[in-house]
């Protein structure tokens, strides 16, 4: 038995140590973000107000935030879905039952949303987190898999890892209403101001509000497995504690990994952190608008007509000025030594010129050319050219959608564990069938949970725990991709690739081939040509004689005796 109260006012006084050295380790990081997007909303919503250097930001131009929002809409075609493969043959069903569950989840959770605000953020300040945590509370009160947006101001973690995974501890601050906090932990009789509100909280102000702490560690088991703990305090009082608690033996979440994930843009070698678009293109917005406004204003200058007036001119400067007069009255002979237009010299346009290179060198170095966007300045007009060009010049932004692509994997990793853990009952869920109709499926956890194959020849406790790969697609493809395979497809019609007579020729060619669907087209294509000849398509097994799949459960048992067998061929040995 675990004894009680295994994390208490000391640990936690530890642990607010941690958090803070944390914090101080990470403020450089907080000071460049907070420095940036005051940049931002500078350009953005420009007002006649100074900055701290006393540089007045209006007029400004929208050339770095275009990039951003040429990136931004890239991402957003290639919003992510994942399909789940199995690594046995007896996990097929679930892997595809997975693949058709995954969605529903992730739009239950508002993904989309969620993910277009931290492709946000992440283009600004080159990374942003994720959140894969089970709630209880949804789903009236059942509990289903929640996928947040993780604000980086509020998550600190051990500085100088690369991996999130490999930190000692994280820490997860939050705000809370006193209230609420009181009513839902009738323990806590803490007040405002305690232990981490004067780090967090801004003084003087939110007197009602108390910082909530959520504290993960792992712990390392006897049987060599890690066990995540998790921890919630605010002040010096623990409001929940795995270790106090027997029934979380095992842990938090039985995966052992911190429910946290990082999507980095831009990486800096020896950080889990990154930099983004405004770090890049920042100096050159700057200098393209300090130009615009010197050459509005030297517009300005050269489009108002002024004059040299000498003060015994004797012209009435009332009527001068009014541009309704007709006759405006004077005394004495006015002329070019009384009254003379001041000119305003030509501008060279060299200036002209050299602002035009500051807007190319803005577009090269954030990789938002002009053809990217479907103009072009190089006389090219065929709409299949610029399409070309297009794809050629987005390899930039492939790369930086493959990485969204690397954090969405781990992200649903952990959306699966956590199903592997808590979708005990059954549950039903409308998915979208392979016509693209809407069917129902019912589903639950049962051939996912670890399974007993038995004990081996020296007595050690054999199990098998059901694992799937994870192959991350677009959900949504661009344009260009869509008219790319459908005019491939068109072709290989056009050449009798579907003709039944030449269906082991199609196979042969599909089999060198690599694009998306092509799996169901050669099926497809097997399936059609069998019932043309009469036959039935038959799964060819490594075995001699063909037999059919096994049940998980046989399958198991299966597994345990040939473990067991060879357990037994090595003690002889």
């Amino acid at each position: 038995m675990r004894k009680k109260n295994v994390i208490g006012k000391a640990e936690i006084r530890c642990a607010m140590e941690e958090l803070l050295s944390f914090r101080r380790a990470q403020e450089g990081f907080l000071s460049r973000v907070r420095d940036e997007e005051e940049w931002y909303r500078l350009r953005v919503m420009p007002t006649p107000a100074q900055n701290s250097n006393g540089e007045v930001f209006a007029p400004t131009s929208a050339w770095l935030f275009n990039a951003l929002m040429q990136k931004h809409a890239d991402l957003m075609e290639n919003l992510p879905t994942a399909v789940c493969l199995p690594r046995e043959e007896g996990d097929e069903a679930d892997a595809r039952a997975l693949s058709d569950i995954l969605p529903v989840i992730l739009t239950r959770a508002g993904f989309e949303g969620a993910y277009s605000d931290n492709m946000w953020y992440k283009l600004k300040h080159g990374v942003c987190a994720w959140g894969v945590f089970w709630n209880p509370a949804l789903e009236n009160g059942v509990g289903d898999v929640d996928v947040r947006r993780v604000d980086l101001a509020n998550l600190f973690w051990q500085p100088g890892v690369r991996d999130l995974q490999d930190s000692r501890a994280i820490y997860y601050v939050q705000e809370c209403d006193i209230a609420a906090l009181r009513a839902r932990f009738p323990q806590y009789n803490g007040k405002s101001g305690e232990g981490l509100d004067a780090f967090f909280l801004p003084t003087g102000e939110n007197g009602d509000r108390v910082m909530v702490v959520d504290w993960y560690y792992k712990k390392h088991l006897p049987n060599g497995r890690t066990c995540l703990h998790y921890c919630k305090f605010a002040g010096d009082t623990v409001l929940f504690s795995t270790e106090n608690d027997v029934t979380y033996e095992n842990g938090w979440y039985l995966h052992g990994r911190y429910p946290f994930v990082l999507d980095v843009l831009y990486p800096i070698e020896g950080s889990s952190l990154g930099f983004g678009v405004i770090a890049v293109g920042r100096d050159p917005q700057a200098y393209i608008d300090r130009m615009d406004r010197n050459l509005l204003e030297y517009m300005d200058w050269a489009t108002r007509v002024r004059y040299f007036c000498k003060r015994s001119t004797g012209i009435n400067e009332d009527e001068f000025l009014d541009l309704s007069r007709r006759i405006v009255s004077v005394e004495g002979d006015p002329d070019e030594e009384r009254l003379r237009q001041i000119d305003v010299s030509t501008l060279d346009p060299i200036w002209l010129d050299l602002k035009k290179d500051k807007i190319r060198e803005l577009k090269e170095t954030t990789a938002n050319r002009d053809v990217l966007q479907g103009s072009t300045d190089t006389g090219v007009t065929a709409a299949a050219a610029i399409a070309a060009l297009q794809e050629s010049g987005n390899k930039s932004m492939r790369d930086m959608i493959s990485a969204s692509y690397r954090a969405f994997e781990s992200v649903v990793y952990l959306i699966i564990e956590c199903i592997r853990q808590f979708y005990g009952e059954a549950r039903c869920f409308r998915i979208l069938g392979t016509e693209g109709e809407h069917r129902y499926l019912t589903w639950s956890n049962t051939n996912m949970k670890e399974q007993s194959l038995g004990y081996s020849a020296t007595g050690l406790p054999l199990s098998r725990v059901p694992i799937f790969d994870i192959e991350v697609r677009a959900e949504k493809q661009d344009p260009y991709t869509r008219y790319s395979y459908n005019e491939l497809l068109k072709a290989l019609y056009s050449m009798g690739v579907f003709h039944p007579e030449n269906a082991e020729a199609a196979q042969i060619l599909l089999g060198a081939m690599s694009f998306p669907g092509v799996r169901e087209l050669r099926a497809a294509i097997g399936k059609h040509d069998a019932l043309r000849v009469g036959t039935v398509p038959k799964r060819v097994t490594p075995t001699a004689q063909p037999t059919t799949p096994l049940s998980p459960g046989e399958h198991a048992k299966e597994r345990a005796r040939a473990v067991q067998e060879h357990a037994k061929e090595n003690a002889t040995v």
